[in-house]
């Protein structure tokens, strides 16, 4: 049923009283970032009485109703809904990711790419370059994609089982994710184009885009042709973001020899105070004190033991002996049981959809699933540590956060979000600042 008036929202809501729901939204542009673009309909499936409706906003085939009214929807049941982190920026109705129940059971994403009709492959080859062309692609053909979607979310929701810790989870990533995406990083508009073309950027803003669907769940992040999460140091393109403040300055505090520290939580090893790298350098070559030289091959050692694999020789080394034995077991595990979890939300890592496995590499998969929530309390805690300053999060890189940091928040702000980030030390963090990305200089000393 196409609701083309409002009083047949009705209809809507008294489906929705009876349990859970699908809901995908269509959006006007198909290659516009969600904060440039519009909600052009929203199907809705309502799953306990195999109902289904198109709600149009903006589409042309339609009479479309105000998306306003979007709000006066409630349920009794769950809302599932296609991508969640784009339509938080258009209603604050509490819903999960569909994506989610798929990918807790399966590490992927709904296979929705198989979706497409034929009108859609041609339209998307004709009209490419034309804009919101979504809003004039025949509403039934829409109809006949959102129908196969459902039915592929559904082959999931069938098996699925709604745990804490999937809750928990979902909030998080998406949240803070949404939250990052939404606030966007200034640029220099001309060194931008000069280095990525326009990306259908606005003149003064970018936009990222997380892909929080990976196998381990460590997120991606591509917009527009630019991948935000490995720009180049040596090209100068970094030059192209800017604080959006005019006395204010990008702020990037990164964590310090993070995965050791991270294997160190995992497997209960007290590591001292100090540099990690100077630590197991003294180990590796039995001295007191490491020449330049020694340091810079300590951590090369400790990076190819981590990631490589354990040697027996340094399986002798106390903090390798026990990640040895933790590997071990989590292999073990993962064989008799067929999953293992992970140590901080508890997690399935499933072994019949992790391919080629060897003890290493999921532990490596472990490793990468476990910064990832790590980093989720931390990003949950900076942002709402910030909810009462001018300074956003405008970048997330596994191991660093780039903020656009007002100067008027003051110091005060900068040693909060260094505690904050660290979890009171656990984790210490390096701190560089500069008037671009590009051109950053450390700052941690000033902090102290």
């Amino acid at each position: 049923m196409i609701i083309e008036k409002e009083k047949d929202l009705d209809k809507v809501k008294k489906s929705l009283q009876l349990g859970d729901s699908l809901w995908i939204p269509m959006y006007s542009d198909p290659y516009r970032h969600y904060m440039n673009n519009h909600i052009s309909f929203i199907y809705i499936y309502c799953i306990t009485d195999d109902k289904q409706y198109m709600l149009p906003f903006r589409h042309t085939d339609c009479f479309n109703i105000d998306i306003e009214r979007l709000n006066d929807l409630t349920s009794q049941g769950d809302i599932y809904i296609l991508a969640k982190k784009r339509f938080s920026q258009f209603s604050s109705i509490k819903c999960y990711d569909a994506d989610m129940v798929s990918w807790w059971q399966n590490h992927k994403m709904l296979p929705l790419d198989e979706s497409n009709t034929s009108a859609h492959d041609a339209w998307n080859r004709w009209w490419h370059n034309e804009t919101n062309t979504h809003d004039w692609l025949p509403i039934m053909k829409h109809f006949e994609r959102c129908e196969e979607m459902k039915n592929k979310f559904m082959e999931y929701y069938k098996t699925f089982d709604k745990t804490p810790e999937f809750e928990e989870y979902e909030q998080l990533v998406t949240d803070n994710f949404s939250t990052i995406e939404r606030t966007g990083i200034q640029v220099d508009y001309d060194k931008f184009v000069e280095h990525f073309k326009s990306n259908g950027i606005s003149k003064k803003r970018a936009h990222t885009e997380y892909n929080i669907w990976t196998t381990t769940g460590r997120p991606s992040n591509k917009f527009g042709g630019v991948n935000y999460a490995a720009l180049p140091k040596e090209s100068g393109c970094r030059e192209s973001f800017v604080s959006r403040w005019e006395r204010g300055m990008l702020l990037e505090m990164d964590f310090d020899a993070y995965h050791p520290r991270l294997i160190a939580d995992i497997i209960g090893y007290d590591l001292p105070e100090g540099s990690v790298h100077e630590y197991f350098g003294k180990q590796y070559f039995g001295v007191d004190k490491l020449s330049e030289d020694q340091y810079e091959q300590s951590k090369k050692i400790t990076f190819r033991l981590l990631y490589g694999g354990i040697d027996k020789d340094f399986a002798e080394i106390p903090f390798f002996g026990k990640t040895k034995s933790f590997i071990k077991k989590l292999w073990t595990d993962f064989k008799k049981n067929g999953f293992v979890v992970t140590p901080l939300m508890r997690r399935p890592l499933y072994k019949n959809c992790l391919h080629d496995m060897n003890p290493n590499k999921l532990f490596n998969y472990l490793l990468q699933a476990s910064e990832t929530e790590y980093n989720l309390h931390v990003l949950n805690n900076v942002n709402d540590l910030l909810r009462d300053y001018n300074t956003d999060i405008i970048l997330y890189t596994y191991d660093s956060l780039l903020f656009d940091y007002n100067i008027a928040d003051g110091k005060e702000l900068l040693i909060k979000l260094r505690e904050v980030m660290s979890q009171s030390g656990r984790f210490p963090v390096k701190t560089k600042a500069g008037v671009n990305y590009h051109t950053m200089k450390d700052m941690t000393s000033r902090l102290t």
